[in-house]
């Protein structure tokens, strides 16, 4: 980093900031994107989504990486029917003993 002078003149942070690369991609409006551009020469919301994981060890790193609490996992919703036919079991019953 130069040392800043005393001049009014003088390359600021800003100056080396606005001097960097563009991205120029074509935005919505048909403008070129002015955002600065990455090493790869578009800017962070022009560089391309990612693809995901490919192999069957990076897709199960994915899943575990993104689990929470496992309110609708597989078991858990099973586990909630057979609760939900349980209770209508019982008020069938109750229905039937109280005709």
């Amino acid at each position: 980093m130069p040392e800043v002078a005393d001049e009014p003149h003088t390359p600021s942070r800003i100056s080396f900031a606005q001097a960097a690369r563009r991205c120029c991609a074509r935005t919505r409006k048909g403008f070129s994107c002015e955002g600065p551009a990455m090493a790869n020469g578009r800017c962070r919301m022009h560089g391309g989504a990612s693809t995901g994981p490919r192999t069957a060890e990076g897709l199960a790193r994915s899943q575990r990486s993104t689990w929470k609490h496992g309110r609708q996992s597989a078991a858990y919703l099973a586990t909630r029917r057979e609760i939900a036919q349980a209770v209508r079991d019982l008020r069938a019953m109750i229905q039937t003993i109280q005709a």
